[in-house]
Parts: C-alpha cells; sequence; structure tokens
C-alpha cells in the first residue's frame, strides 16, 4: 500500500484515488504514514529534532534555509504536539538512541503524526516489548484511532482484540476471514487455522 514493494496485480484505491503507479513520497501527500517493524529513527538526533524533521520532510520546503532549525519554531511547536501526543513531551531534549525499545516506537508514531495522514499504518508496533510497554502503546492508539484511520498487522491478538474495530485474518498471504472481533473469535476457520482442528470440539 505504501509503495514499498510494487504490486503484482490489480489496483490501490484510496480515498477516492488510484495510488497504485504513485511513487512513495506522494502517497505520503495523499494521507499515507507509516511506522516499521525495526523502528526507523535517528538514533544520534534528539526527539524533537527526529519530529521536527518530519514536519519540515512533510512540508516540502527547507524554511529558512541559513537558519538554525532546532530554533525555527514552524518547526519546534508543531513536533511538541506531536511528542505530547504519544506522552514523549518530556523526553524532547533526549537524544533518541538513548531511549528504550517502547519509547523509539512512540517517537516513530509521532514521526507518522507529523505528516497529518488520513491513515496510519502499523507494522507489528508491540514486536519486542514487554507487558507494561505494549499497555502504553495501546493506550496511545486507542486516543489516535478517535482522530484517523489505523490499519495495524500484530500477531499479539489481545492488543488487536482490544483495539480493532474489524479483523482481516490472513493464513499464508490470504484472507480467510474480514469480521467484527467478536465474530472471529468464534470464526471456525480461524479456529482452525491458528488454534489447530482439535479446537472444533472445545
Amino acid at each position: 500500500m505504501t509503495g514499498e514493494i510494487e504490486s503484482d496485480s490489480g489496483s490501490i484505491l484510496f480515498d477516492g484515488n488510484n495510488i497504485s503507479g504513485v511513487p512513495v513520497h506522494l502517497r505520503s501527500a495523499h494521507g499515507l504514514a507509516r511506522s516499521f517493524q525495526i523502528s526507523n529513527i535517528f538514533h544520534d538526533m534528539t526527539t524533537w529534532d527526529n519530529v521536527a524533521l518530519a514536519v519540515q520532510a512533510h512540508a516540502g520546503h527547507s524554511f529558512h534555509f541559513w537558519k538554525n532549525a532546532s530554533q525555527e519554531q514552524e518547526l519546534r511547536r508543531p513536533a511538541i504536539e506531536f511528542l505530547a501526543m504519544v506522552g514523549l513531551e518530556n523526553r524532547a531534549k533526549f537524544v533518541a538512541g538513548q531511549l528504550s525499545h517502547g519509547e523509539h516506537r512512540q517517537l516513530e508514531i509521532a514521526m507518522a503524526l507529523a505528516t497529518n495522514p488520513k491513515m496510519l499504518l502499523l507494522d507489528e508496533p508491540m514486536a519486542g516489548m514487554g507487558p507494561k510497554e505494549s499497555q502504553a502503546i495501546v493506550k496511545i492508539l486507542q486516543n489516535l484511532k478517535r482522530k484517523l484511520t489505523i490499519l495495524l498487522i500484530e500477531h499479539d491478538m489481545d492488543v488487536v482484540f482490544t483495539l480493532a474495530d474489524r479483523i482481516t485474518v490472513l493464513v499464508n498471504g490470504r484472507g480467510i476471514a474480514t469480521d467484527i472481533p467478536d465474530a472471529i473469535k468464534k470464526n471456525q476457520k480461524v479456529i482452525a487455522a491458528y488454534l489447530g482442528e482439535e479446537s472444533y470440539h472445545a
């Protein structure tokens, strides 16, 4: 969907537009933003600078080229607002490499939000996290889902059932069921695929 990998067939319609052949950066301009399974941040820059850079990239210009970007309020002000949305405003001046794994996830979400997306694509945001970090991300996403559409790929089913309004279950890359969470829990194809045939009789 984001254009990182070219599709073999079909078309991708987003917000009424066919974006199948659109370059990655222009898909972002259409309103798609994503996080990666492995965090994709600038470890030697501050948390604030990471988000300010995302704000600048989305704006599409260099602001005042000869001015120190760290003093540019058009970048700094919205950056701190996005950090606040993911609970990192108190970590704004920390070097990103000093943050915990869970905070890296939060930072990456803030950077995605800085592009003002219509849809946020999240690739296994809970990967490698402990229960406490996962709960923090779930709370953030519960707040965000009231403001924008989120497409989440996740193997932690407790997280999926907590967050999702609608679920598609994939087996070997193909969808076997799409429905609301309560219906997915009772779907016999899903039970057989993920829990084994004996679960039919449990």
